[in-house]
This record gives structure tokens, C-alpha cells and sequence, in this order.
């Protein structure tokens, strides 16, 4: 009896030794990507996420100057295990069947492979959009799914860290319709894409602030700046200044 006694606690004991080594927690499995494993284990390419909106790179190029035509998005990557003392190579490519943005019409031809920088854990490849092609409408983009792919020097070991979607759009919050018949037009006269983005110039492309400007025209400060900035870009771009908005700032020049 005994001697049954002590062979069920080894089996006891020898059972709790595999479950301890097999069952590993939520935060040993994301080690190997991050403190422990960043360091030791093999060298795998992967999309580092922050949290799961990084899943998704959304770019809106429709505030910017006309002259740019391209744009170019550095998108960055990681590599687990040791830093290098030459340079470690990597692919990508375009998942075609997921993307809506097609090579040559909404973005450049992507290279055949990239490289990380020697001693480095950290890199990035470009991709570049053509802005001619994609979409305006507000609400509205050109979809671009990218997928890792191994290399001799770099492994690709975690699947759901080996795909990123980068949106790209050309559109543009405030359309000819809303100017109409609004303070804009008040204020800026009619509607042109020259006009609205050399405002715009003033508030750091951010349509959102100017929509806000607008938004507290009783606010005396807010509406004084509003003014002066509408001025400047009106007188940059060679556009006359609507007789209202001129009256305006002689009432607070006064």
C-alpha cells in the first residue's frame, strides 16, 4: 500500500511538471515577440501593433497643395532575435485579391526585397502612392493590403503580425455643394480647390479646425484670425477678397 502511495504522488508530480511546462499564460506567449523572446529567439520579420487600430494605416492626402503628386508612407517593421552585423533582408508583397489599389495606377511598384539597417531591430520600406488616382470622394479610399514574406535572413513566424491594410485617399471634408450658400462663401467667395487648400495652409491642413473656426464666429478672437488667415491666402493665391470679409477687418483695424 505504501509503496502504491508513493508511485500515484510521483505520477502526481510528474503530471504537474508537463502541464506547468506546456500551459503557458497570455503574457509568456507575447514575451517571445517582446522582452524575453526579442532577444533569443529566431530572427522573424513582423508588424509591430500598439493596439488593433495600428492594424490599419489610413492616409488622406486632399488638404495637401496641388503641386504634390506622390506620396510616399514609411511603413515600419520589426524583427525578433539579435540585431545583425550586416544587413538582414526581407519581402512584401501585395495581397491583390484584398487590396482595391492596383500597382502602377494607385501606388508604385513595390522592390523585391527591403533591408534592415546592420545593428538594428527596427526598419521601414516605403510605399508610394500616385495621388492623381485615388479616390475623392469624402468617406471613400483606395484600399492596399501588404503581407511579409521570409527571406534566408529573416523568418516569418507569427501569422497575425504578417499583414497590414494601408488606405489612401484624396477626398476632401468640405465639398463644392456645403461652400455654397454658407459662411465659407460669405466670406472666401465661390468654391475652388486652390482657394480652400491655401486657407486651409493656415490651419495646418486641418479641416476640422477650420470647420471650427467657422463653427464660432461669434468668438471675436476666432473670428478676427479667421479673417486675417482668409486675407493672406486669398492675397497669395492672386484672388480678390470678397467686399464682406474686407469690411470686416476695417471694423477691427479701426
Amino acid at each position: 500500500m505504501k509503496r502504491i502511495h508513493i508511485k500515484l504522488l510521483l505520477c502526481l508530480a510528474l503530471t504537474g511538471l508537463t502541464l506547468t511546462s506546456c500551459q503557458k499564460t497570455e503574457d509568456e506567449r507575447i514575451e517571445y515577440i517582446s522582452r524575453d523572446g526579442f532577444y533569443s529567439a529566431p530572427r522573424s520579420v513582423y508588424f509591430h501593433f500598439a493596439s488593433a487600430d495600428d492594424r490599419i494605416i489610413r492616409e488622406s492626402y486632399g488638404t495637401r497643395p496641388d503641386a504634390l503628386t506622390e506620396f510616399t508612407v514609411n511603413i515600419p517593421v520589426r524583427h525578433t532575435g539579435t540585431a545583425a552585423s550586416t544587413p538582414l533582408a526581407f519581402r512584401v508583397r501585395v495581397d491583390e485579391a484584398a487590396s482595391t489599389a492596383r500597382v502602377g495606377q494607385h501606388f508604385k511598384a513595390l522592390e523585391s526585397q527591403y533591408t534592415f539597417a546592420a545593428d538594428s531591430l527596427n526598419g521601414t520600406f516605403p510605399v508610394t502612392f500616385i495621388r492623381s488616382a485615388l479616390q475623392t470622394e469624402e468617406g471613400k479610399a483606395d484600399t492596399l493590403v501588404l503581407v511579409l514574406e521570409a527571406t534566408s535572413d529573416l523568418r516569418t513566424a507569427f501569422t497575425e503580425l504578417n499583414r497590414i491594410t494601408v488606405t489612401a485617399n484624396n477626398g476632401l471634408m468640405i465639398t463644392r455643394d456645403f461652400w455654397m450658400n454658407s459662411s465659407y462663401q460669405f466670406f472666401c467667395g465661390d468654391f475652388s480647390l486652390r482657394k480652400y487648400r491655401a486657407i486651409l495652409a493656415r490651419y495646418n491642413q486641418d479641416e476640422n479646425a477650420l470647420y471650427d473656426a467657422f463653427s464660432h464666429l461669434g468668438n471675436v478672437e476666432v473670428f478676427y484670425q479667421l479673417l486675417v488667415n482668409i486675407e493672406a491666402a486669398l492675397n497669395e493665391i492672386g484672388e480678390p477678397i470678397p467686399e464682406v470679409t474686407k469690411r470686416a477687418l476695417e471694423q477691427f483695424r479701426q
